[in-house]
């Protein structure tokens, strides 16, 4: 079933030529692959800031350093809905033979005019909440948006027209004034319109429709599996799903590592299998769905140059659990190939992880919730209190792999024999 030449393998290449043949996913891709670098950069600078060595901690903490490096991230992946609202409308516009930098900016505006405001005392300020991966499904829907209603007024001629001794820039800014009016006044339109609702903002509605529903779940095995499922279909479409269901995971999974960390200092039995320790445990190993096997694969195995070079920049970060460059530049959203290894794995994970822990082979992680800080899979194990869970990391790496490989390598040979036809050109 799933090795490379199965028939699920062969029905995912033909969706996903399928896929590949839409206009809206050449133009997301396109768009994304031209702010990688951007990504990697920032994806670097995070990792630096925050390697968990004591001593170099100590080091660029006390010299300044680390604020310095912590910009890197801030000022890349933590705006990455910025900076992709205006490459995906610049791949847009040019995909219609249209100058591309105005739209580019407009929709730079309509997104900023879409996104809430927050206030201290008189000054308002736009938060990083929503600039960066939660605001990303926004984004993309601001982009698509800009881009067909600018190039559609453009092609109606629904312009100011100058004369044509008017040298060419001039005459595009104008040509650019009706459309940027019409596409700025409905931004602030619809940014009204859900300031009038319970939700405020667009945002918003997207995050408070999915968790509502997944708070009654509970705190069992199960609830997570489903928790960790949605996270990874949200996505998979481009909403970044721990955001949307952090609050859940926090208010609910976190006070039974609370239970189980008390336990672990008294010297008492851990109460607790599951909790936000377990989950990080299980699914965080390279980073979100579980992509250090794939980042290997791509650097060991690939045939692809795209995919060899890729795989050799993303490895360092993605050792310690940063995967954005595989995320967004491979990548895995909208990438109907990668879906159900980008789902699967992490839950198998969960589920071997469960039972090993309910038989005894391994201890309930101390809950010693590590989320967030850029620490390499068997080293979490031992934070969270045992060598046997960092062997259990490492076995999960071993599954994440085989479940990675038959996907990996359609995609890898599908990418190989483009590039072969494309240098024998």
């Amino acid at each position: 079933m799933f090795n490379a030449d199965g028939k699920l393998i062969k029905n995912l290449e033909r969706f996903n030529e399928k896929l590949d043949s839409l206009v809206f996913l050449k133009i997301l891709t396109s768009g994304l692959t031209m702010i990688l670098p951007i990504i990697i950069v920032g994806a670097f600078s995070s990792l630096f800031a925050n390697l968990p060595i004591p001593a170099y901690q100590n080091f660029v903490t006390d010299s300044g350093i680390k604020d310095i490096l912590l910009l890197g991230g801030t000022f890349s992946t933590s705006i990455i809905s910025l900076i992709a609202v205006v490459s995906i409308t610049y791949s847009y516009v040019q995909k219609h033979k249209l100058p591309a930098i105005i739209p580019s900016i407009i929709s730079l505006i309509a997104f900023l005019v879409l996104t809430p405001l927050n206030k201290v005392e008189d000054k308002s300020f736009i938060s990083f909440e929503w600039l960066g991966s939660a605001g990303f499904f926004v984004a993309i829907l601001t982009a698509f948006s800009v881009g067909f209603i600018y190039t559609k007024m453009i092609q109606k001629n629904m312009i100011l027209k100058m004369p044509s001794s008017v040298p060419t820039m001039v005459s595009q800014s104008f040509a650019s004034v009706i459309p940027s009016a019409v596409i700025i006044f409905l931004a602030m339109i619809i940014r009204y319109i859900f300031s009038l609702t319970s939700f405020e903002s667009i945002h918003n509605v997207i995050f408070k429709m999915i968790q509502v529903p997944i708070t009654n779940l509970g705190n069992s095995i199960f609830a997570l599996i489903i928790i960790t499922l949605l996270s990874r279909l949200l996505w998979m479409i481009g909403i970044h799903g721990m955001l949307v269901l952090m609050p859940i995971l926090l208010t609910v999974f976190m006070p039974l590592d609370l239970q189980n960390l008390e336990a672990f200092t008294n010297g008492d039995p851990l109460p607790n299998i599951v909790g936000l320790a377990f989950w990080i445990l299980c699914t965080s190993i390279g980073g979100g769905g579980a992509t250090l096997g794939l980042n290997l694969l791509m650097v060991f195995k690939s045939k692809s140059n795209q995919y060899k070079t890729l795989g050799k920049l993303s490895l360092p970060s993605g050792i310690f659990g940063i995967n954005e460059p595989l995320i967004y530049g491979l990548p895995i959203v909208f990438n109907a190939m990668y879906a159900i290894p980008y789902i699967l794995a992490p839950i198998i994970n969960l589920i071997i992880g469960y039972f090993v822990i309910k038989s005894g082979i391994a201890p309930s992680p101390s809950g010693a919730s590590i989320l967030g800080m850029p620490i390499p899979i068997f080293f979490v194990g031992l934070i969270e209190g045992s060598w046997k869970l960092g062997i259990l990391q490492l076995f999960f790496l071993f599954i994440d792999t085989i479940i990675y490989y038959p996907f990996f390598k359609a995609a890898d040979d599908s990418l190989y024999l483009k590039e072969n036809n494309s240098n024998g050109e």
